[in-house]
């Protein structure tokens, strides 16, 4: 749907409310007898009409959501661990406290141009939002890292550059410096 048609389904939208508005004011100027037979009759046409609308509305818009799961394969995988207040690029995941004592972990990920990558992303501690944004500074892509789950994100990256990765969910004093970097050659 274009902006265009957003704004002319909104404006109907908006006259039909005001219809029966004005229809409620007109009809309100006194008491009168109630048939709720009538009334009970037309909250069932109202409910069908309105139910019938959002039904044909989802089968006409679900085909066409924006983020569509990329069929294929991924060249790289790259999992991502966050723990307050670095990230982990790995080629293996970092599954424990202990494993990341343990290691020394790259917040540099290497990534060759026109491939496309699936990041892992999983936390050790809080929330974090892992974000990559372009060199240009424009954000391309964010998920939530969560304790307990992993979040799949995947990106093609046409363009050579260094890629930035921000935390965007505030995790904490040292948020600020949360950071890492793709490195696409």
């Amino acid at each position: 749907m274009t902006t265009r048609d957003i704004a002319i389904v909104f404006a109907i939208a908006a006259a039909v409310i005001v219809a029966v508005f004005a229809y409620v004011a007109v009809r309100s100027g006194g008491a009168a007898e109630i048939d709720y037979g009538a009334a009970t009759r037309l909250r069932r046409a109202f409910f069908l009409g309105f139910a019938a609308l959002l039904v044909v509305s989802l089968v006409l818009t679900l085909p066409r959501m924006p983020y569509p799961v990329p069929a294929g394969r991924v060249d790289r995988v790259v999992h991502v661990t966050g723990k307050q207040y670095a990230f982990a690029l790995t080629d293996a995941p970092v599954t424990s406290l202990e494993g990341w004592e343990e290691g020394t972990y790259p917040q540099v990920a290497e990534v060759k141009t026109g491939s496309t990558v699936e990041f892992r992303v999983a936390t050790l501690d809080v929330n974090h939002g892992f974000s990559v944004y372009s060199p240009d500074g424009e954000l391309m892509a964010q998920t939530q890292a969560m304790p307990g789950y992993v979040n799949r994100l995947r990106l093609r990256f046409e363009r050579p550059g260094t890629y930035t990765v921000f935390c965007l969910e505030y995790c904490g004093m040292g948020h600020h410096r949360m950071r890492g970097a793709i490195e696409v050659r």
